[in-house]
């Protein structure tokens, strides 16, 4: 049986700016006001981050409708609906938005182009928040939600002069693309933003799998299942040709996984925190392990905070 001999830690790989910026809101948050603080959806998909700030007194809630009228809210970066800010509105909260700058990108040109007379498909996910709320800004005859080219064939828009596709920013570029090149061949006028909405860390992160698949026999995700770009990096392995598996942190971690796997690739989505990285590597260093960096492609971007 072969043994495992070294680790790939794929680079870019973890936090984002987005996420980064929303763990940041909530903190200056927390150091700033008076508790309770709530936070509208989970800030960012991690349980781990989820918990740490719950022992901080934070609450979590999926309902606004459940925020004591007065209370200090923080939108999570996933983005949210117009009707939730006149919800916010009713019951006198004092809102912080923590969306992504990425995805309030998508919230824009949907607005943007329903106020032009367009129709829009929307490539994303039934029930993810990020999808609920750019959903939520148009009016229901004017765009549909497609998940696969299966829906894409039923679809019949009520007029196919003026039509655009936008997409989840979490979305495999691989899906979308396979997506939005049937709706050209079928609509010809179909209209694409001026750039992909996929955002620059899901496919950053995506291209290094794709080349961190070439060089192991495994590839470990680090991130959670509730996380729509841990999943498609995950998927994107697996797409490469190799075995994947998506872990919260090392406790998941299957010695049965690991055999015959000489060389294991590890990366994590932008919602894992940079220590359960440490761990899960700390872990196989302590079992002899070497580590080597690889790095495909650099990132230095930031987002500016609001004033708080």
């Amino acid at each position: 049986m072969k043994k495992l001999k070294k680790i790939y830690l794929v680079s870019p790989r973890g936090f984002c700016a987005g996420v980064k910026r929303a763990v940041d809101i909530l903190d200056l948050v927390l150091k700033k006001h008076k508790p309770p603080i709530y936070v509208r959806h989970q800030i960012v998909h991690n349980r781990h981050i989820i918990s740490d700030f719950e022992k901080r007194g934070v609450i979590f809630v999926e309902d606004i409708n459940n925020i004591p009228d007065g209370s200090t809210v923080i939108f999570s970066a996933h983005g949210s609906s117009p009707n939730l800010y006149q919800v916010a509105k009713r019951k006198k909260l004092k809102v912080f938005d923590a969306t992504c700058p990425l995805v309030n990108k998508v919230h824009l040109e949907a607005k943007k182009f329903n106020g032009q007379g367009y129709f829009i498909f929307y490539i994303g996910h039934k029930n993810h928040p990020e999808a609920e709320g750019v959903l939520g800004e148009i009016p229901a005859n004017s765009v549909v939600l497609v998940q696969t080219i299966k829906e894409a064939k039923k679809i019949t828009p009520p007029q196919t002069d003026k039509i655009i596709v936008l997409t989840q920013t979490t979305l495999s570029f691989d899906d979308t693309k396979e997506i939005i090149n049937y709706l050209k061949k079928r609509f010809p006028k179909l209209v694409q933003p001026p750039a992909f909405d996929i955002c620059y860390a899901t496919q950053n992160r995506q291209n290094a799998v794709k080349e961190l698949a070439k060089k192991v026999d495994l590839v470990l995700v680090i991130g959670s299942k509730e996380s729509s770009n841990s999943n498609r990096l995950k998927e994107v392995a697996e797409k490469s040709g190799k075995h994947a598996y998506l872990i919260n942190d090392k406790s998941e971690i299957k010695l049965s996984w690991l055999e015959n796997v000489e060389k294991l690739g590890i990366t994590a989505g932008t919602s894992a925190p940079k220590y359960l990285i440490e761990e899960v590597i700390n872990y196989f260093k302590k079992q002899g392990v070497t580590v080597e960096e690889l790095s495909v492609i650099k990132e230095n971007i930031n987002f500016s905070l609001p004033t708080i």
